[in-house]
């Protein structure tokens, strides 16, 4: 036929499609490009104050995230997406809690002085924190799982602060196409009752 769509097969080519039916080349595992395109590496790293504020990165330096921090705030949550080791292209653990992102130091900026903040690497693991669930590194660092507390420790009263935190890895994580509500987590949805 002439202008009209072509398959490149013929009759006497049929013989040799594979069993399935899929055209030759073609990829025989439908989605897969779908998935491709609903992955993202941008953890959507952010602060969640005690008191529900949320603090936005200033800007990312040397695998550092920056943030400012407003006076008297002790405690933050590190907010990101999150994505299961199970759930992953290739994963060879049936690890199946939510992981966010792997950090490693983190610094607290007060005007002149500057402090390390090491809860995240305590032996047991604080809230939020994965125990057991180190990157292969030999240097000390830990996963989150997308709510990690940190306590912040002694703040001086009325100064701004300037939280660093250095991320080592994340991602990636499945997010919703534009224009289709976000997906609930199968943990967060609960049965209706009649």
């Amino acid at each position: 036929m002439s202008g009209g769509l072509t398959t490149g097969m013929s009759r006497s080519n049929t013989g040799s499609m594979p069993p399935n039916g899929a055209m030759s080349g073609a990829d025989p595992t439908p989605g897969r490009a779908e998935a491709a395109a609903v992955t993202t590496h941008d953890a959507d790293l952010h602060l969640m104050t005690d008191q529900g504020i949320t603090l936005r990165k200033m800007r990312d330096a040397n695998r550092y995230a920056v943030f400012m921090l407003p006076p008297d705030v002790g405690t933050v949550r590190i907010m990101s997406r999150t994505v299961r080791p199970v759930s992953m292209v290739g994963a060879c653990a049936d690890d199946r809690r939510p992981r966010g992102v792997l950090v490693r130091h983190i610094k607290l900026f007060e005007g002149t002085v500057a402090r390390h903040i090491v809860m995240h690497l305590a032996q047991k693991a604080p809230a939020g924190w994965h125990d057991g669930f180190y990157a292969p590194r030999p240097e000390p660092c830990r996963w989150t799982d997308g709510g990690a507390l940190l306590h912040l420790g002694p703040r001086n009263p009325g100064r701004l602060g300037v939280l660093c935190l250095e991320v080592l890895a994340g991602g990636p994580y499945r997010v919703a196409p534009e224009g289709c509500p976000k997906a609930v987590p199968p943990e967060a949805e609960k049965p209706v009752s009649q």
